[in-house]
């Protein structure tokens, strides 16, 4: 993949335990920044829209990025922050077809309401 088409900055963040409340008991969270690498971000189109949407999908975005170490790391429980904006990483990465180790593909939905 080449360098000149990720042209993007996005931030994969993973939730951490930090422990637990003495007082309330309350297991404490926190989002911490794993990796900010360069990418290619794109709108699904109008049709892929509604295509995910009768099937239930929040899909909004997809995120090609370059395949790592670090990359392959990446699940769906973690989230994208992009310009400002936090994103579901809906299902697993998928690799690219042919080598596998070239790219990733990041589908992206809506985020949570409480992550604002």
């Amino acid at each position: 993949m080449q360098s000149s088409q990720l042209k993007h900055r996005i931030t994969i963040e993973q939730e951490t335990t930090l422990g637990q409340d003495p007082k309330t008991g309350k297991v404490q969270k926190q989002w911490v920044a794993l990796v900010t690498l360069w990418a290619n971000v794109s709108d699904l189109s109008t049709k892929d829209q509604l295509q995910a949407r009768a099937l239930s999908s929040t899909i909004q975005a997809r995120a090609k990025i370059r395949y790592s170490k670090t990359a392959a790391k990446i699940n769906s429980t973690m989230r994208v922050l992009f310009e400002g904006q936090y994103y579901v990483i809906d299902g697993n990465p998928m690799h690219d077809l042919d080598s596998r180790r070239e790219y990733l593909t990041l589908n992206l939905a809506t985020g949570k309401k409480e992550w604002v």
